[in-house]
């Protein structure tokens, strides 16, 4: 079973006691994730705030959106001054939660992410691409956003997909340094 899994089980457990003879315990995983959040000041690893929220996200906690807007505003309003791309501290939680939103669920709606339009008076799909989406089964994401904005949302929402692999394994790495101790 992979840590993902385990943690997306461990959130959910009602069963919170830690066993001395195991490090894969619910207790553990989630001391573990939590670590990685933090970081290990005394072996010099780094925290992973944003990727830890991200997968607690996905595996189905729908309560770490708003610690992961917050992450993400304070990205976005950081990265706007060294873009040079004037906007409020408002905007840019706005728009934190609009890539939040498309990341979630950026799925084209009149082809239902298939790529294919749908036969008229049917279900059924055609071998025609969709017109909505050219075929991808995406929304576009540059209409959620303005010109000015664009460039500075697309890197957010990079930096999104870059830390969602992160959290497992920063996770490993504390039990890790759990075990040698």
């Amino acid at each position: 079973m992979r840590l993902t899994d385990r943690y997306a089980s461990a959130i959910n457990s009602g069963n919170l006691k830690s066993h001395p003879d195991t490090r894969q315990s619910d207790t553990d995983v989630l001391a573990a994730f939590g670590m990685a959040a933090r970081g290990n000041s005394a072996t010099g690893r780094q925290g992973v705030p944003l990727a830890v929220a991200l997968a607690r996200l996905f595996s189905g906690d729908n309560r770490a959106a708003t610690t992961i807007v917050g992450i993400l505003t304070e990205l976005t309003w950081s990265k706007a001054i060294k873009m040079r791309v004037k906007i409020r501290r408002t905007q840019a939680q706005d728009m934190a939660r609009a890539v939040l939103a498309w990341h979630r669920d950026g799925t084209c709606r009149p082809c239902s992410g298939h790529g294919y339009a749908v036969i008229g008076g049917t279900t059924v799909l055609g071998d025609a691409e969709c017109p909505a989406c050219h075929g991808s089964g995406k929304r576009r994401f540059e209409r959620e956003f303005s010109i000015a904005t664009e460039e500075l949302a697309r890197w957010l929402l990079a930096e999104i997909e870059r830390e969602s692999g992160k959290a497992a394994p920063a996770a490993m790495m504390m039990l890790a340094d759990r075990i040698d101790m």
